[in-house]
């Protein structure tokens, strides 16, 4: 088993999840998920503790060949990790995004009051 995508589908499959689940749980389209899968595309790195978390494995066997992560389910099961240790490392990244976003939201508030006031003088100078 040398692809990510092989992986991702032996390791979804032993989890008994869709591929609707887990791109929800990435915050991810169904079809961005299933691409990877396929092989066609690959997840980027911010992807990959999330989906560890999601499978219970640690990241390097997402990539490793050896016998000792070989796939079967109850290898999984013995591996995968506390359901809820894995609900809070998605949550925390979805935090950390709320949080950007957040601060865009903040910074394009701050844009917007200095262009009124702006526009406010411009009327005031313009309009007499």
């Amino acid at each position: 088993m040398s692809s990510i995508g092989a992986k991702l589908c032996q390791y979804r499959a032993a989890s008994k999840l869709t591929q609707q689940a887990v791109a929800e749980q990435l915050g991810i389209k169904t079809n961005t998920y299933g691409s990877w899968e396929a092989g066609h595309t690959y997840p980027s790195a911010r992807y990959l503790p999330e989906l560890a978390a999601i499978f219970g494995i640690k990241i390097d066997q997402l990539f490793s060949d050896n016998n000792e992560n070989k796939l079967n389910s109850s290898t999984i099961l013995t591996k995968k990790m506390d359901e809820n240790e894995a609900i809070r490392l998605v949550l925390r990244s979805k935090e950390e995004v709320i949080a950007a976003k957040d601060v865009i939201i903040a910074n394009q508030l701050v844009q917007i009051e200095t262009l009124q006031q702006e526009l406010t003088n411009w009327r005031q100078e313009n309009i007499v």
